[in-house]
């Protein structure tokens, strides 16, 4: 496979899979009842809504401080480069927004490079992945299912148990791993040198992994990313006339979320995040399909229109152009192509 190809084929797969997620989304949808239900949604509770969505970037550049280690980057500089790279992810295709958060935060803060940055963000989508996973156990044992339904059953749930009980341990394994790679010494004097230089930037984005503090405050920022994530999906919830669902169903809608969105998708989610939310609502909750078609397409135009609106904001702000943007975009991308296998 060529490096050109990689990207290319990625782009086009997302593309396919949006257009069938809201071909199914689609079917059978009563527009003037869905236009309805969107137009009587509560205002006031969105723009709440809001405020917790606006939230979790907050946490992500306070966690972001104690997984960088003792890196001197400003509250916001890392505020701004995680605005700017979650707009990135709704406007650009083949999952650019982190690479453009990389890219941004060693623009504008001049103290840390890009690689370092990258390691920095695998370490904080290990913990997202623990999260996640906490929430998806937590979910089966809190939403009220009926009596008969698969996942009450004791062997289920204990196969559960075991199953996060291995990714858990997975995932304290490649936690102590990279700590271990944290702290080694890399020899750049050999005929290797150039492969050092690369794996010693990345290193020190696994800072964080040095200290006991850093992971505590990380997990404790994680908690309150997770936390601000759950009410968001819950407020919203509400403000579409969903005053019988709970943070149980909050949790459970979340959780579907984030495992759809790991998909190839086209940017912002289109097609995946509508057709898995009115899943959830209708599948496992039993809501009526066209109040679930409403809520579906409200909460992914108020995620879009938040998050590209702050990623603006945060440019604007930067003084960083779209033609910044652009020349950042063809810096990735040849990135993305080097490092594709040949």
């Amino acid at each position: 496979m060529t490096p050109a190809r990689t990207p290319r084929a990625t782009v086009w797969l997302g593309l396919a899979l949006a257009i069938a997620c809201f071909a199914l989304f689609a079917r059978n949808a009563r527009w003037q009842e869905i236009g309805r239900v969107i137009a009587e949604a509560d205002a006031p509770s969105i723009v709440i809504a809001a405020g917790f969505l606006l939230m979790t970037s907050v946490a992500r550049a306070w966690r972001w401080h104690h997984l960088l280690g003792d890196a001197p980057v400003s509250f916001r500089h890392r505020l701004t480069s995680t605005l700017i790279g979650f707009a990135g992810n709704n406007v650009l295709p083949g999952r650019l927004g982190e690479p453009l958060r990389c890219w941004a935060i060693s623009r504008l803060s001049g103290r840390v490079g890009f690689w370092q940055a990258a390691g920095s963000i695998v370490l904080e989508r290990i913990f997202d992945l623990a999260a996640a996973i906490f929430l998806l156990v937590l979910f089966f044992f809190l939403a009220p299912f009926p009596p008969h339904a698969a996942v009450r059953d004791a062997a289920f749930l204990g196969h559960l148990k075991e199953e996060a009980a291995v990714v858990g341990g997975l995932v304290v394994v490649v936690l102590i791993v990279l700590g271990i790679f944290a702290g080694r010494r890399l020899d750049g004097t050999r005929w290797y040198a150039t492969i050092a230089g690369f794996l010693a930037s990345l290193q020190k984005g696994f800072a964080g992994l040095r200290s006991v503090r850093a992971l505590v405050a990380a997990a404790f920022f994680t908690v309150v990313l997770w936390t601000s994530m759950v009410s968001f999906e819950l407020v919203m919830l509400h403000a579409f006339g969903f005053h019988e669902l709970g943070w149980q169903h909050a949790i459970g809608l979340l959780v579907v979320l984030s495992f759809a969105i790991a998909l190839p998708q086209a940017p912002a989610g289109v097609g995946v995040v509508q057709l898995a939310s009115e899943t959830t609502l209708t599948a496992l909750y039993g809501m009526p399909p066209a109040h679930a078609k409403a809520f579906a397409i409200g909460l992914w135009a108020c995620q879009v229109a938040i998050v590209v609106g702050a990623g603006a904001a945060a440019l604007w702000f930067e003084g960083l152009s779209l033609a910044d943007m652009r020349r950042a975009r063809a810096t990735l991308e040849s990135l993305h192509s080097s490092a594709s296998p040949k």
